[in-house]
């Protein structure tokens, strides 16, 4: 189906809002949040062991989202210089039509405050097996199919579109004076997110029009277009934007300089550069209900978008007498060493959890020997033990000896995911380890999906201390083009 382009109702009603913002507001401000994958448990009814082990079990905070989304919400219904919010998929856990039921009902709430809300769709939001937990487990519960959610959400994006891809479900909205805001939907056939070439096309003439109408074009899409991590395509080449490789130069190339996305619920700030001179930030925030529970707040300034990172630090559950951070920290930990115990002892464990990390379960087969003697390595071991075994005990600090590599591997993970980068050159622990995983590198040969080789001191670098011109959280992006 060819892309069409519509003036709705919808649109013209914002006109007074664009001459308001024309004239009165030099630096606009938006909102991005992902991945909420709110849990209508309490209309569902779950409940029970099962519920309370997949609970545990996940890296997201699966009982606590409504409450932890509705503070995210009152948080930007109180901002009132703000007034668009950008969602970028995976609204719902598993696509239950209880919790799109209770969102709509919230994103109603919020358009009440005086906001604009653009959102896009993704797998978790149709494509995955949505269920309800009693005592006796886990059992199916009723999803609104795919075709189904557009009209669903049509009041939050789609009927300001002033062109859309039907095919997709991707449109087009003005954003602002001089901005137009392309919400891509991935979502393809079973086990492939991406874009058909007649979306491509469809982008293209969007920035085409874009350009002719003096506006700079920004776009949002669920997968990454831009991996967070070395580490991440090496695991999770899947889980990137199918043909990532060539779209996101593609995208700069037509003009489009910032792209923001969700999906590896991981906090990453980064750039491309294109041999045509062609630029594209890539904004990939984390999941609003996975520890550190962020957000993003972005200025439009003269120069560039200035990008921030909010938290909520907030919200309606008995949290044990521990900070919001503490508390989701705590979870996020207790999954992980969770991981490490059933790499070492359980595989097909190890899989399963595994999953919220989008770890492929191909990858897991392959590397199974490597990621048991990995597992008793990260269990057992300290800096000063892994030296030994390395036969370079005289590479670890004294500070550090006792460190256990369980807990060094933990803060990385951790970090990952918050977008921090603690360890620089000039620490104890980067001094002592880099040595080692030069060392293990020769020992263990890596290749990433085309078959190059990977070093993995490389990707404990990447990991450990930031090499990037971006900061993962705060960062002021300038433009490339002028206008």
């Amino acid at each position: 189906m060819k892309g069409r382009t519509t003036v709705p109702c919808g649109f013209l009603a914002h006109c007074k809002l664009f001459t308001k913002w024309g004239e009165d507001v030099k630096n606009p401000t938006f909102y991005q949040i992902t991945d909420l994958h709110l849990y209508a448990g309490e209309r569902i009814g779950s409940f029970g062991e099962a519920y309370d082990r997949k609970a545990q079990n996940d890296q997201k905070c699966m009982k606590e989202s409504v409450a932890i989304v509705q503070a995210a919400f009152d948080a930007m219904a109180a901002d009132k210089e703000t007034e668009v919010i950008l969602i970028s998929g995976d609204l719902t856990f598993d696509g239950e039509k209880a919790s799109h039921d209770l969102l709509v009902e919230m994103l109603t709430q919020l358009k009440k405050s005086g906001k604009r809300i653009f959102v896009t769709t993704a797998t978790h939001d149709y494509r995955m097996n949505a269920r309800g937990y009693n005592d006796h487990g886990a059992y199916p519960v009723e999803k609104y199919p795919r075709e189904e959610l557009r009209e669903i959400y049509a009041e939050f994006g789609w009927n300001e579109a002033v062109a859309e891809h039907p095919a997709s479900m991707s449109y087009a909205v003005k954003l602002f004076p001089g901005w137009r805001c392309l919400l891509m939907n991935d979502d393809g056939p079973e086990g492939y997110c991406g874009y058909s070439d007649d979306l491509l096309k469809w982008v293209k003439d969007q920035a085409v029009a874009a350009k002719a109408d003096g506006e700079r074009v920004i776009a949002v899409t669920h997968h990454p277009m831009l991996p967070p991590a070395k580490i991440y395509p090496l695991f999770s080449h899947g889980q990137m934007l199918s043909g990532y490789e060539t779209t996101a130069p593609m995208f700069a190339d037509f003009g489009i300089e910032y792209v923001f996305t969700g999906h590896t619920h991981m906090q990453s700030i980064s750039h491309l550069d294109t041999i045509r001179g062609g630029r594209i930030y890539h904004i990939n925030t984390g999941s609003v209900t996975g520890h550190p529970a962020p957000y993003r707040k972005m200025t439009i300034t003269p120069e560039g978008i200035d990008v921030k990172t909010l938290n909520v630090t907030a919200f309606d559950w008995d949290l044990d007498g521990k900070s919001v951070d503490e508390y989701m920290k705590d979870h996020f930990l207790f999954m992980l060493r969770t991981i490490f115990d059933t790499m070492e002892n359980d595989h097909e464990a190890f899989k399963r959890i595994g999953a919220s990390f989008a770890v492929n379960e191909k990858a897991v087969d392959m590397l199974g020997p490597l990621l048991t003697l990995f597992g008793k390595i990260v269990n057992g071991l300290t800096f000063g033990g892994l030296a030994k075994l390395l036969l370079m005990p005289r590479t670890v600090q004294p500070s550090v000896k006792d460190v256990k590599v369980k807990e060094f591997l933990l803060d990385l993970i951790s970090d990952l995911y918050s977008g921090k980068r603690e360890f620089t050159p000039d620490t104890a622990v980067y001094r002592s380890f880099m040595p080692m995983a030069r060392r293990l590198g020769k020992l263990v040969r890596l290749s990433d999906y085309y078959g190059n080789r990977v070093y993995l001191e490389d990707l404990f670098e990447d990991l450990m201390t930031n090499v990037k011109e971006e900061d993962n959280t705060n960062a002021f992006l300038p433009f490339v083009s002028k206008r």
